[in-house]
C-alpha cells in the first residue's frame, strides 16, 4: 500500500492537480457537477447534506487552474470515536463533459480521497463505483491495484441498465418476449402519458409514491420529499423530471427521473392500485425509454432489485438483450492501521445489524 501511495502522490504532482477539501460552497459545487458526464444525487451537494446533515465532507480536485475531479463523503463515526468511515457512493466524478475521459485523472482523484481521508484524518476508506458498463470494471482494477479490499458484498448488487442507443425498432425487439406483451396490453389501455411541470404535478407523484410504499409494505427510505426542492433549486441539467401516466383522467403511476451526464436514473417511482390489472408500468416505463433516447443519453439506469422476483423480471425484460446487467463486485476499503480497520468494523457490523432488524420487520 506505502509503494503504492508514493506513486500516486509523484503522479499527482507531476500532472499538476491541486485538491480543494471542503472549500466549495453548495451551490458552486452543484454547477461544477453539471460539467461532468458521470455524477450522480450521491455526489450531489443539495441531496447530501439531506440525506446526512452536517456529517459530511468534500473534496474538489483541480489541474491547471480548472475542475477534473470530485466526491463527496459521508463521514460516519461510532459514538465517542474521533475517527470513522469516509463513505463515498458512486463517485469520484471525473469525466468532464468537454474532454476525452482520461484514467489518470480517476487514479489522481482516489490518491487524494486516501491522503485526505486515511492519512490525514485517519479514517476508513469506502469507495463504491458507479455502474456504469464502460467504466465500473476499469475504476475496479484501478481500485484493486492501489491496495482496497472488496471486504463486502453490495447489497443489492446487481444493476440494470437500458441501452438507449437503438432507435425504436430495434429496443422493441431487445425487449423480452414477455414484456413486449404485456407493452402491447398496456398500451390498448389508452394512457395518456406526460412530463409533470407544476407543484401540482409533483404532489401527484408524491402521493403515487406514498400509496405504493404502502400497499407493498416497503421500508421506505426515499427522500421523495426533497423533489420540490430539487426540482426549483438544483441546476437545470440536473434537476429531476417528473414522468405521470393518466388513465382516463387520474394519474395512476409515475417516475422521478434525473438525466446525469450520460446516464438516466430512475430515482423514485410510485403507482396505485388500479396501475397494476392496466400493466400501467409497462406504458410509462417504455414512454421513458423512448422520452430519453430522443435527448441523446446512453444509460437509463433503474436500479437493483432489492430482493423481488418480480421487480427482477420486469426490469431484466425491459433491459433486454440490447442492455446489460451489471453484478457489482462490493465495496472497496482502504486503512492505513489497526484503529482505522476497528472502526470500519463497527460501523459496518452496526449497519448489519439494522439490516436484518428491517428484514425481520418486512416479514413480520
Amino acid at each position: 500500500m506505502l509503494a503504492t501511495l508514493s506513486r500516486l502522490e509523484k503522479h499527482s504532482r507531476n500532472g499538476g492537480f491541486e485538491c480543494a477539501i471542503d472549500a466549495v460552497p453548495a451551490a458552486q459545487w452543484d454547477e461544477t457537477a453539471a460539467l461532468f458526464a458521470d455524477p450522480n444525487y450521491d455526489q450531489i451537494a443539495r441531496y447530501s447534506a439531506e440525506q446526512w446533515g452536517r456529517r459530511t465532507s468534500h473534496l474538489l480536485l483541480r489541474r491547471h487552474g480548472e475542475s477534473v475531479a470530485g466526491a463527496y463523503a459521508a463521514i460516519i463515526k461510532p459514538p465517542g470515536c474521533s475517527h470513522g468511515v469516509a463513505f463515498v457512493r458512486f463517485g469520484p466524478f471525473w469525466r468532464r463533459r468537454d474532454a476525452a475521459p482520461d484514467l489518470g485523472i480517476y487514479r489522481a482523484a482516489v490518491g487524494a480521497l486516501v491522503q485526505e481521508y486515511c492519512i490525514r484524518r485517519g479514517h476508513y476508506l469506502t469507495v463504491v463505483p458507479r455502474p456504469n458498463p464502460e467504466f465500473y470494471h476499469q475504476e475496479c482494477e484501478v481500485l484493486s491495484r492501489f491496495g482496497f479490499a472488496l471486504r463486502r458484498r453490495v447489497h443489492d448488487p446487481n444493476r440494470y441498465l437500458v441501452d438507449l442507443s437503438h432507435d425504436e425498432h430495434a429496443q422493441r425487439n431487445s425487449l423480452d418476449q414477455k414484456w413486449r406483451y404485456n407493452l402491447r396490453q398496456a398500451l390498448n389501455n389508452g394512457f395518456d402519458i406526460r412530463l409533470g411541470q407544476s407543484e401540482e404535478d409533483i404532489r401527484a407523484f408524491q402521493s403515487l409514491h406514498a400509496g405504493m410504499v404502502a400497499r407493498k409494505r416497503f421500508h421506505n427510505a426515499d427522500m421523495v420529499h426533497l423533489l420540490p426542492r430539487l426540482a426549483a433549486e438544483l441546476p437545470q441539467p440536473l434537476r429531476p423530471q417528473i414522468v405521470l401516466a393518466f388513465h382516463r383522467g387520474r394519474p395512476v403511476a409515475g417516475a422521478a427521473i434525473a438525466i446525469l451526464g450520460d446516464t438516466a436514473y430512475y430515482v423514485f417511482g410510485g403507482s396505485d392500485g388500479a396501475s397494476l390489472s392496466l400493466k400501467g408500468g409497462y406504458a410509462l416505463q417504455w414512454w421513458i425509454v423512448r422520452w430519453l433516447s430522443g435527448h441523446g443519453v446512453r444509460w437509463y439506469d433503474l436500479g437493483g432489485e432489492a430482493g423481488e422476483h418480480g421487480l427482477r423480471q420486469f426490469k431484466k425484460g425491459l433491459v433486454g438483450k440490447a442492455g446489460t446487467v451489471i453484478r457489482m463486485h462490493g465495496e472497496y476499503d482502504y486503512w492505513t492501521g489497526t484503529s482505522a480497520r476497528l472502526v470500519g468494523d463497527i460501523v459496518y457490523g452496526m449497519r448489519g445489524v439494522q439490516r436484518m432488524i428491517r428484514k425481520l420487520r418486512y416479514r413480520a
